[in-house]
């Protein structure tokens, strides 16, 4: 009965702390910035996900996971594949991708209130408690973030009585850490996570992601004792090799049906097409790096030359220089989709092309901090461009 009374006003309450509270836009996996962006297809992943599973249920677990791995290998779709399915379950606090870049994504100003904000919405039950906070302390949206992680987060989730809890365990997911514009801010977070242990219930637990990059290994030796961990570029091969596999089936097979409910019958592809040998190919030229698959599978599919049978072999053509470096493995994803800018052009518009790509991505790749989309335009159309608007390297 308690319980009910407790929901009742809680419902009442919710409403206004979510009006107060500062979010930042197309952060959480739900958004209309994520909507198109994908999840593992089913029967790949499938003993990483177990692992997550289990650490979640796992009273005794640490309170963070932290997969880490090298640009590429598929963090991001574990994360909202992830926050995806504990979201089905009822026990998904929030989701926060950071994307360098994007708004307040980048940066942490509306980290916690935006965390803060997804908990009250999925659990009414805090609402009477973050509102008492932002009560006693108005000014909370402009504090240090120990200060609103302890009153916006930790102190709410500690209040509810156990009656008032659907579950006994809520998972916090934030992808790309290293997406977080400052360093100081990054070892900020994972310090304040390590906190987490200390609620006994609901369990929290927080599933976390990013590149193996310095500042992050040195805030969780910061934390150490208080996280699990796992390399993703380092899982077996044969486990990656499967899920290229698994991949490259399923976006070649819907490539090819596209391509054949637009085509006269004369053309269209066999339904054996590309064949298990050229699927294996693919899979040896992409591993590790799922963002080679999505990549080559996108210029595949491209619709401005609309012939799947000849980009493939296009692509083919690249399969002698992979894994001889890092650097040959990511010319080889990127190569046959800018020779294929030069296709049919005179020497004189090949050389205008290829000054025009320097001037443009020359700068781009220099620079310290992703240039705003107003000064790649500017680039663009050339138009004089502002100093102050540029970063540079230290």
């Amino acid at each position: 009965m308690y319980a009910n009374d407790l929901f009742k006003s809680a419902s009442g309450s919710g409403k206004t702390v979510l009006d107060k509270l500062p979010v930042a836009e197309g952060a959480a996996f739900d958004s209309h910035a994520e909507e198109h962006n994908p999840t593992c297809l089913q029967d790949t992943r499938v003993e990483l996900l177990h692992d997550i599973s289990r650490w979640v249920k796992n009273p005794r677990a640490e309170a963070i996971f932290w997969l880490n791995g090298m640009a590429g290998t598929g963090k991001s779709t574990i994360s909202r594949t992830v926050a995806h399915s504990f979201s089905k379950v009822g026990q998904l606090g929030a989701s926060f991708f950071f994307k360098r870049g994007e708004g307040d994504r980048g940066g942490t100003s509306k980290f916690f209130t935006t965390i803060a904000a997804q908990l009250v919405k999925r659990m009414p039950a805090l609402a009477p408690y973050v509102k008492n906070a932002i009560d006693a302390d108005p000014a909370i949206f402009g504090k240090a973030m120990r200060e609103q992680f302890e009153k916006l987060i930790l102190e709410p989730l500690s209040k509810p009585p156990q009656a008032a809890w659907k579950v006994d365990a809520l998972i916090i997911v934030v992808d790309a850490l290293d997406e977080c514009e400052r360093d100081a801010d990054i070892k900020t977070i994972i310090h304040l996570f390590s906190r987490a242990k200390t609620l006994r219930f609901p369990r929290l637990r927080i599933f976390l992601t990013s590149r193996p990059e310095l500042p992050i290994r040195l805030g969780f030796i910061a934390v150490k004792g208080t996280y699990q961990d796992l390399v993703l570029h380092k899982i077996p091969e044969p486990v990656i090799e499967h899920d290229l596999s698994a991949y490259f089936k399923h976006e070649l097979t819907k490539i090819r049906d596209d391509y054949n409910n637009n085509v006269l019958p004369d053309r269209q592809l066999p339904l054996t097409w590309p064949g298990q040998s050229k699927i294996e190919t693919l899979v040896k030229m992409a591993i590790p790096l799922f963002i080679f698959a999505a990549t080559i599978c996108r210029f595949i599919e491209d619709t401005a030359w609309y012939d799947p049978a000849g980009q493939l072999k296009k692509v083919l053509l690249y399969e002698r220089k992979v894994h001889e470096s890092e650097l040959d493995q990511l010319d080889t994803t990127y190569r046959p989709v800018l020779d294929q800018l030069l296709v049919g052009k005179t020497d004189r518009a090949k050389n205008n092309l290829l000054k025009h790509f320097r001037e443009i991505v020359g700068p781009i790749v220099t620079l310290a901090q992703p240039l705003k989309q107003k000064i790649v335009y500017m680039m663009v159309t050339k138009f004089t461009i502002s100093s102050s608007d540029i970063s540079f390297p230290g």
